[in-house]
């Protein structure tokens, strides 16, 4: 091969040595400040192509190993930091049995006053000019009683109505029949 040829695979070499430095640096820089660990942010990070990192499975190797160690390292840290003590939990739940009764008791205080305003303010509006217990009471069994005639003389109509269109049916085949 020509010394040319040489210095070029040369040249071209120290090119891609120089571009895996660059993709590992961003690795280790983006995994040590917590930011996404993909390909395409690699090769952002890092200045080369994805087409560059996807052409060297173990610099893909890398960051897929490295982003599962950061996710791993990441959950096992949450999971530390949501710990609970069972002497803890066992308190929780004295304090929630303690509180439960004065709620109770809160809310029945709360349902009584409310039940008592309600009712003084409908005993303001029907105090004003409202008609006696009997007359509306007569008034209820008027309206039950025009109800039942209501409904009574709706069943007969609907009957009624029935039978025209039987009738109907029967004159429309009649009429419709071949050869009359």
């Amino acid at each position: 091969m020509s010394a040319h040829g040489e210095a070029m695979i040369a040249s071209r070499r120290l090119d891609t040595q120089l571009k895996r430095e660059l993709v590992a640096a961003a690795i280790d820089a983006r995994a040590a400040t917590g930011q996404e660990l993909s390909i395409a942010a690699i090769s952002r990070h890092a200045g080369v192509s994805r087409k560059f990192i996807y052409a060297h499975p173990d610099l893909r190797a890398q960051i897929e190993q490295r982003a599962r160690h950061n996710s791993a390292q990441t959950t096992a840290q949450a999971a530390a930091d949501g710990r609970v003590s069972i002497a803890s939990l066992h308190t929780d739940l004295a304090n929630a049995r303690a509180q439960n009764p004065r709620v109770r008791q809160l809310l029945r205080a709360l349902e009584q006053r409310l039940s008592e305003t309600l009712g003084r303010d409908l005993a303001d509006q029907l105090g004003s000019g409202a008609a006696p217990a009997d007359e509306l009471r007569r008034e209820l069994e008027d309206a039950r009683g025009q109800l039942f005639e209501l409904t009574d003389a709706l069943a007969d109509t609907r009957e009624d109505l029935d039978a025209v269109r039987e009738i109907n049916r029967k004159l429309l085949a009649a009429h419709n029949r071949p050869g009359r």
